[in-house]
């Protein structure tokens, strides 16, 4: 190949930006359009695992099973990364933590099965949603969700079919209510809560959806009764959503047991039992079942005493470390649950904009009516054990602890439970 005169040598060096500008310009019209999508926030979280961890690849990559972690952010990492329970967990701003490498296992499934493989946690990646499995999850998690699935479905080949919820994988042996291995034992991330679609699960595969288990089809367990609450839908709306209804909330009714709870940590001891006269049992102190009074409510994940003395409190109280979720559900965006800020300020459920914002210290009054000057409220009323003052300018009473409420200061308001 001849070489180039020297004189164009000069001119070559000195317009080679130009070119090179020119060339950036018209490449991508040769191309075919590629989506960028930014990547969510992530954050390295491994260094928390203590040090008696020990890390072990996994037989295989087959599945990913998705859970939400009953608890609020603090508490959630803390107990992930205690024991390895996961290798990522969505915060509900979006921000990822990678509490584990993708290559190692977390110990994140239990007792599990799917088409008659067991011990799933040794072939599947565990993602954790920050929330309850009867809560929504926002668009921040949904979008964050839905790009790491999809990185680890480029990296494993992992079809949609093959990302499972918890609740379709766990099973439990037989026990006093159900008498033979069943699906069912967990609820995560939540039969009417998790949407797959908007997880970007969208296959149109017959294996894709909720209502498709080979085990129970193989006879292998018998159904979650949720997933039957869930074909209903199908059929009567109306049944569904009184379905779904009454499995929201954690009271024991002559319907609801301890079991359609709590699950497989009905009798565990973070599971937390407040009888209707005011007595605590953990889940592990209860020997006859068969007696627990209708009324009772139920705790789910209270490990730490201070998570019970918040939600068991004569008036429960947000500490640390506790949501307005850990004391009243379900209920607690409705417009009767009343939260009395420290400072003495009054919102109901409906009112509250930034959940992550209340402060410790808060009272939440769940199934209250509004509140009225003490002169006004009708005296029988007032004499109920669980009518709860707010004296001037921030003192909170419960009428049980008030001998003379005669002698209350006068501005002081009265909540009746409804």
């Amino acid at each position: 190949m001849a070489s180039i005169p020297k004189k164009y040598r000069s001119l070559a060096l000195v317009h080679f930006p130009v070119w090179t500008f020119c060339l950036i310009l018209l490449w991508p019209a040769a191309l075919e359009p590629v989506a960028l999508h930014a990547a969510p926030r992530l954050v390295d979280y491994q260094k928390h695992l203590p040090r008696s961890f020990k890390k072990r690849l996994r037989k295989s990559t087959r599945f990913i099973v998705l859970h939400s972690t009953e608890s609020g952010l603090t508490s959630a990492l803390r107990t992930i990364s205690r024991r390895g329970h996961s290798n990522y967990l969505v915060a509900r701003n979006g921000t990822i933590y990678r509490t584990l490498d993708k290559r190692y296992r977390a110990n994140h499934a239990g007792l599990s099965m799917w088409n008659g493989l067991r011990d799933i946690s040794s072939h599947s990646i565990g993602i954790e949603l920050v929330g309850y499995h009867n809560d929504p999850f926002t668009s921040a998690q949904y979008s964050s969700l839905k790009w790491l699935i999809e990185v680890m479905q480029r990296v494993y080949k992992i079809p949609d079919r093959n990302v499972l919820e918890h609740y379709r994988v766990a099973y439990g042996r037989p026990n006093r209510w159900v008498k033979r291995p069943h699906r069912g034992r967990k609820k995560d991330p939540g039969v009417f809560n998790f949407s797959r679609v908007r997880a970007g699960l969208t296959s149109k595969d017959s294996r894709n959806s909720i209502l498709y288990d080979p085990d129970v089809r193989a006879g292998r367990l018998i159904p979650d009764p949720d997933i039957d609450i869930a074909r209903v839908r199908l059929v009567d709306r109306g049944k569904y959503d009184e379905a779904v209804a009454r499995q929201s909330e954690h009271v024991i009714t002559k319907n609801i047991t301890a079991w359609h709870i709590a699950r497989g940590e009905y009798n565990d001891a973070t599971t937390v039992y407040r009888f209707p006269k005011g007595t605590i049992m953990r889940g592990n102190e209860i020997r006859n079942w068969d007696r627990i009074p209708v009324g009772t409510k139920v705790y789910l994940n209270r490990e730490r005493t201070e998570d019970i003395q918040a939600v068991t409190a004569a008036v429960p109280v947000i500490e640390r470390g506790t949501t307005a979720f850990d004391i009243a559900g379900p209920s607690y965006k409705r417009s009767d649950t009343y939260y009395i800020f420290p400072k003495g300020t009054i919102k109901h459920g409906r009112q509250v904009r930034r959940w992550s914002r209340i402060p410790p210290g808060t009272r939440v009054l769940v199934r209250y009516n509004a509140p009225v000057a003490l002169n006004r409220a009708a005296r029988q009323e007032v004499r109920q054990g669980d009518t709860v003052f707010l004296v001037p300018p921030d003192e909170v009473l419960i009428a049980a602890n008030v001998p003379d409420v005669s002698r209350l200061k006068s501005g002081t308001l009265a909540f009746t439970r409804k």
